[in-house]
């Protein structure tokens, strides 16, 4: 009897040990390249960047919950789980497999969409609900049609900083904890706003029912010293202002013909000459594979690591059979 439980017990190691152990990730962002806050009431649909949008289903104010379906190419994608609240937002993430280093397979989640409900307002028996949306790169799209892309600038208080294409951004006003942003193109002011640290300053255009975010900059941080002040950016990204007609003609060697450069980092030195310097960084794409989802792509939603419990559990039961009739 000890002999055949002593066997048996062997046995269970050796299979437990053959099975493939979970690996547990957090979920990573790539550049934001979309970012804007809605007030919208059930049925509004919300067109977002790479062929992505998301339509408000319904949203409760006692619960505080809203159910959104999210849709590529105007296909819906089957996502389950489809509601979120102002501490719980909804998200819609992809896993994609990669390789590491040594050409181990992997899973990595990225979020591309967050939408996070702030306020409701009740009037006339419907339910509107002030929402913060957030979109962030989908590494599975062939999407290389940036001037910029998730670099770092800075503009001082009171001068002009170009950017791509005839736009220019200028900061004044630049109080304790808030400067007054204004981008313009070709000395027209487009877009002006008071921010905070951290605060997102976001332009965007519709062409052909879609949204193109054309600049967008996370503020980071103020510097002041006995000479000037200075507003570092981050996450600073901007596409290529298409007109209407114009969209589907994008450049192809935009990435090509744009040499990458040191962006500026969040700690400022001693020389403030050099802030403005900051330019693009490449565009880094990830090697992928994928499971077909709805936008073409292969993506793989299902974490089969949560079956490892009930494998576990069938084990066991399987082996304390086998000890009852032995």
């Amino acid at each position: 009897m000890r002999y055949i439980r002593f066997v048996f017990i062997c046995a269970m190691i050796l299979l437990l040990s053959l099975l493939p152990s979970p690996v547990y990730c957090s979920t990573e962002e790539k550049a934001m390249i979309y970012y804007s806050e809605e007030t919208l009431t059930a049925g509004d649909t919300v067109q977002l960047e790479q062929d992505y949008s998301f339509k408000l289903m319904d949203a409760s104010e006692d619960s505080g919950d809203i159910l959104v379906k999210v849709y590529y190419k105007d296909e819906e994608i089957d996502i389950g789980d489809s509601f979120g609240d102002e501490d719980n937002p909804f998200e819609y993430i992809v896993t994609i497999k990669e390789e590491d280093e040594d050409e181990e397979e992997e899973e990595i989640d990225y979020l591309v969409i967050r939408i996070t409900p702030v306020d409701f307002d009740e009037k006339d028996d419907s339910i509107s609900v002030d929402v913060e949306i957030e979109q962030f790169l989908d590494p599975e799209q062939d999407d290389d049609d940036f001037l910029m892309l998730d670099t770092s600038k800075s503009v001082k208080v009171g001068e002009t900083l170009p950017l791509e294409e005839g736009y220019t951004l200028d900061a004044n006003d630049m109080e304790d904890d808030s400067v007054i942003i204004e981008l313009s193109k070709d000395g027209k002011s487009l877009k002006k706003e008071e921010l905070e640290v951290d605060d997102i300053f976001s332009y965007s255009k519709s062409v052909d029912n879609s949204a193109r975010t054309i600049f967008i900059a996370r503020v980071s941080k103020f510097f002041e010293s006995s000479t000037s002040s200075t507003v570092i950016l981050k996450d600073v990204t901007q596409r290529p202002d298409l007109e209407k007609s114009d969209a589907e003609d994008i450049s192809e060697n935009k990435s090509n013909d744009t040499q990458p450069l040191m962006s500026i980092p969040d700690s400022i030195g001693s020389n403030e000459e050099d802030m403005n310097n900051a330019a693009t960084q490449g565009v880094q794409n990830s090697s992928s594979s994928s499971i077909n989802n709805g936008n073409g792509t292969e993506t793989d939603y299902v974490n089969t690591d949560s079956f490892m419990p009930i494998l576990f559990v069938v084990i066991i039961t399987i082996g304390i059979a086998i000890l009852k009739l032995s």
